[in-house]
């Protein structure tokens, strides 16, 4: 095995232990430990800083806040707490929890990257093949740092809006900070700014790399742009998420898959439309919704299988596993499992489809229902057998049919209450998925609809302001 990916396979299976709690909550060390003079003396040091920052990166958060705090997830009978005041938006900062949790997962993720920005400079290449991979590297790093950023800002500062109060875009690690929180103005021009230069630097390779046999697990420009027709998404600003999705599509080399080929995405088998995934080797993505004990912590939604032709739409099997019982109770099958083992599965951070949806969307706020709607049949064709093509008669009808085709394609991947912030679109669930009515309904102006700051962040930093209502 190549030295390098031994080295990330290991750091990757430290971090999937670290996720791993019923709350999926991480404890972190301070990244100021880290003496990065002597941390990072060789490009190798350098590419070994990388594999951590990775490491940390924490997306089984995203997946896991998404689901439960939007209407993806109902409470299993066998539920003992996880997740509960998540989905109930009880949200407790003292406590911290899953909602609160990706503002010190990220940040971390953040600390590592900067004490390594800090450093990058004073190592020396011993060739011309050291040279190129240290630009590669300080080209990965800047985008995991915007990336982290976004993730943290949509969640604790909601719908975009420049002049709204953001989130602090750090680019030193220094222990003595007490960053105040700037306009989310300020906020994306850090993100766009770092995901830019990112994209720019030559070495970067321009399709997702396939690294052995952990695959696809390293950025490239064709990603990058895809976090960039997010960023555009949530903007709404649909020119450049037209644009960058495009970029994304044309660089990608990835293909919309069908059938057996599809559903092998989901057990690992197949790296059909996967631009980015996150490596683990622990059970951490297996048992958000279940044990491996067989409890279940949440079940699928009755109002997301609504959404679903069961018998034409290959997705429903893929994603889902119905019981043979009355109540028609039914697991997540979406990340279940492996060849490496139950509940052992990577994380899809980005996928082609998503790039379709992205610029389908834009393409109906611009006015462009044929360009928008061919992407929407392209996707649907390639999920549904037999497949009839949609027409868009106008604007409207467009973007609800798109905002419904994420809600099927992109289910428990980490985009749902995302897709309710950026839009401003009221949570409601269904009687039959709470056991009371006061979490039925959450409208998009109430304040719970952002996280609150932790606490610790608040006690340790003067300047730091908590989110309206807690």
């Amino acid at each position: 095995m190549d030295m390098r990916l031994k080295h990330m396979t290991t750091v990757l299976a430290a971090a999937g232990l670290m996720l791993q709690s019923c709350e999926k909550r991480i404890d972190l060390l301070p990244t100021d430990s880290i003496n990065e003079a002597n941390a990072f003396q060789t490009v190798t040091d350098l590419e070994q800083g990388l594999y951590a920052a990775y490491g940390s990166w924490n997306g089984e958060n995203t997946m896991y806040v998404n689901a439960i705090v939007a209407d993806e997830t109902k409470i299993s009978n066998e539920n003992r707490g996880q997740g509960q005041f998540e989905f109930k938006w009880q949200y407790v900062p003292a406590q911290g929890g899953s909602a609160s949790g990706g503002w010190s997962s990220f940040y971390y993720t953040i600390g590592l990257v900067n004490k390594e920005l800090a450093a990058i400079d004073n190592v020396k290449p011993a060739n011309a093949a050291e040279t190129d991979l240290k630009e590669r590297i300080r080209a990965e790093l800047l985008a995991i740092r915007g990336i982290a950023h976004f993730e943290i800002l949509y969640r604790f500062s909601g719908r975009y809006n420049p002049s709204a109060s953001g989130i602090p875009y750090t680019t030193k690690s220094d222990i003595s900070a007490r960053p105040a929180r700037q306009p989310q103005s300020e906020v994306l021009k850090g993100i766009e700014a770092d995901l830019a230069a990112a994209k720019a630097i030559a070495t970067l390779p321009v399709a997702p790399a396939v690294t052995g046999t952990a695959g696809t697990i390293r950025l490239s420009k064709a990603t990058i742009a895809g976090f960039q027709a997010r960023v555009a998404l949530y903007k709404g600003d649909w020119t450049n998420a037209a644009a960058f999705a495009t970029e994304a599509i044309t660089n990608s080399g990835k293909t919309l898959a069908t059938g057996t080929t599809f559903a092998a995405i989901w057990t690992d088998d197949s790296e059909a439309e996967v631009m980015l995934k996150l490596r683990r080797t622990g059970t951490g993505v297996g048992t958000l919704w279940q044990d491996n004990n067989g409890d279940v912590f949440f079940e699928p939604s009755d109002k997301l299988k609504a959404i679903f032709n069961r018998t034409t739409d290959s997705r429903f099997n893929a994603y889902f596993l119905i019981q043979p019982t009355a109540q028609d109770t039914c697991l997540v099958r979406k990340f279940f499992s492996s060849a490496r083992g139950p509940k052992i599965i990577d994380v899809k951070v980005m996928r082609v489809a998503e790039m379709y949806l992205i610029r389908a969307e834009a393409r109906a706020e611009l006015g462009d229902l044929t360009g928008s709607v061919a992407d929407y049949n392209l996707l649907r064709s390639n999920r549904i057998t037999p497949y009839t093509n949609a027409i868009f008669p106008s604007k409207a009808d467009a973007i609800t049919a798109i905002y419904a085709e994420r809600a099927r394609e992109l289910c428990f991947e980490g985009f749902r209450y995302f897709d309710h912030v950026r839009r401003g679109v009221d949570i409601t669930r269904p009687a039959s998925d709470v056991q009371s009515a006061a979490w039925q309904n959450l409208p998009a102006t109430d304040f719970r609809m952002l996280f609150p700051i932790p606490q610790s962040s608040m006690l340790s930093n003067p300047n730091m302001v908590q989110n309206p209502g807690y």
